[in-house]
């Protein structure tokens, strides 16, 4: 049986600084779904949400926030 995932995973503008990503290309993502810029320096973003703008980026920083969370489950 898969694992699924059981609760929402949040990617925040940290993660996406220690994967060395700049504001400017950040801002790509934005606005979408009502989120903006802002929302996202403040609340962070769910991993879904990352995968839903196909950006290649964004999808980077949505595995990498997954990984994290897997091994620190570990």
């Amino acid at each position: 049986m898969s694992e699924q995932r059981s609760n929402l995973q949040i990617a925040t503008h940290l993660d996406a600084k220690a994967l060395g990503y700049c504001n400017a290309g950040l801002r790509r993502w934005f606005p979408r779904d009502g989120v903006t810029f802002e929302d996202f320096r403040q609340q962070g973003v769910s991993t879904d949400w990352l995968r839903a703008t196909g950006d290649a980026m964004a999808i980077r920083l949505a595995e990498y926030v997954e990984q994290a969370e897997t091994e620190a489950k570990a």
